[in-house]
C-alpha cells in the first residue's frame, strides 16, 4: 500500500486566504490558486500517482492567519472515502478548549491523528499550553504530525522553526508518537539525531524530497540508515505544494540508481523502500485502544 502521510485538505478562498497562498506558493513554482485541493482533485492526483491513502490534514492557523481547514471539513471528506484518507485534526493550543476540540475531533468525529502548526501560531511547540494537547493525544494512542523547519509564511515566527524544541515533549510525552514534518528541513541532521535520542520521534520527507536535489536527499536517507531511524521515515509530499506522481518517480529513483547515493551507501533496499511508502505510516494509524502502548522500534531509546 502506498500511503502518502502529508496531504492537505482546503480549497483556495474557501480556506486558504490569498494572502496566504500569495506567500506560500512562489517557492513551489505554482501560481497561488493552485493552493487548493478539493475533493475531485485530491482523489484525482491519488488515482493518477497509484497512491491508495492519504493522511488528510485540517489546519487550524486561525488566531494567527485568519483561516483554518476545520476538523469538520476533514471528517466530512474521510467518511464519504473511508478506504482513501485517515483524517488528521488540527487544534490551536493557544485558544482556550484545544484538549476537548481534538478529543472530539477523534472520538466524535472518527480522525485518527492530529496536525500542529505551532511556529504558525507563534508558539513553541514545547510551550506549556501544548501539554494537555499532548496528554489527550497520547491517551488517545494518536499520532501527532508537528510542523517543524521553515516556511515562507510571513506571520510565522521563525524562532520555533527548529525540531529540536520538541525535544523535551519528546521526552515527557515517551509514549507520544511525533513526526517531525518536513524532517525540520534545513535542520534535517538535527532531526536525525533526534530521532536516534528517543524512538517515540518519526519524521516525513514532505517538500524534502520534491525540492531538493536528489543527491541530497540520498545523502540524508544514508545518514538515517546509519543512525538506524530509516524505519521511522514517511513518504509524503505536501500536497498541493508538490505532486505525488513528480515525488514517486524520485523515490523510484532512490531505490533504483546509486549515482545520487553516497560513495560509501546504495539505493533504497525492498523493505526501506515499501516501509518508507507506506508500511510505516499504515502502522501508526493502526487502530488501538487509548491506553495502550504505542507502536514502536524495538531499539532501546537512547537518552
Amino acid at each position: 500500500m502506498i500511503i502518502d502521510s502529508h496531504v492537505h485538505a482546503g480549497e483556495y478562498y474557501r480556506h486558504f486566504s490569498a494572502a496566504f497562498a500569495q506567500q506560500m506558493m512562489p517557492t513551489t513554482g505554482m501560481p497561488p490558486e493552485a493552493l487548493t485541493a478539493p475533493e475531485a482533485r485530491l482523489l484525482a492526483e491519488m488515482d493518477a500517482a497509484g497512491v491508495d491513502r492519504a493522511f488528510l490534514l485540517a489546519f487550524d492557523v486561525r488566531r494567527v492567519e485568519g483561516f483554518s481547514v476545520p476538523n469538520e471539513f476533514v471528517a466530512d471528506l474521510c467518511a464519504r472515502h473511508p478506504d482513501r484518507f485517515t483524517g488528521f485534526a488540527s487544534v490551536d493550543a493557544g485558544t482556550p478548549g484545544a484538549a476537548a476540540r481534538l478529543r472530539h475531533a477523534v472520538t466524535g468525529l472518527g480522525l485518527r491523528g492530529l496536525k500542529t502548526a505551532p511556529c504558525y501560531l507563534r508558539m513553541s511547540p514545547a510551550d506549556p499550553l501544548w501539554n494537555d494537547v499532548y496528554a489527550t493525544a497520547q491517551e488517545l494512542n494518536i499520532p501527532v504530525l508537528v510542523h517543524t523547519g521553515y516556511t515562507p509564511a510571513q506571520n510565522a515566527d521563525g524562532r520555533f522553526f527548529p525540531p529540536r524544541l520538541l525535544e523535551p515533549v519528546a521526552r515527557n510525552f515517551p509514549d507520544l508518537r511525533i513526526i517531525l514534518a518536513h524532517l525540520g528541513r534545513p535542520w534535517t541532521t538535527d532531526s536525525l539525531d533526534l530521532m536516534a535520542r528517543h524512538t517515540n520521534l518519526y519524521a516525513d520527507l514532505s517538500i524534502f524530497l520534491s525540492y531538493q536535489p536528489l543527491a541530497a536527499v540520498a545523502a540524508v536517507l544514508a545518514q538515517a540508515r546509519e543512525r538506524d531511524v530509516l524505519d521511522r521515515v514517511l513518504w509524503g509530499t505536501d500536497f498541493p505544494f508538490a505532486t505525488m506522481a513528480d515525488s514517486l518517480a524520485r523515490m523510484a529513483a532512490l531505490a533504483q540508481d546509486p549515482a545520487p547515493w553516497p560513495a560509501n551507501s546504495h539505493p533504497l533496499t525492498p523493505g526501506e523502500y515499501h516501509a518508507l511508502l507506506g508500511g510505516t505510516a499504515a502502522r501508526l494509524t493502526e487502530p488501538a485502544s487509548a491506553g495502550h502502548s504505542a507502536p514502536s522500534s524495538p531499539r532501546e531509546e537512547h537518552r
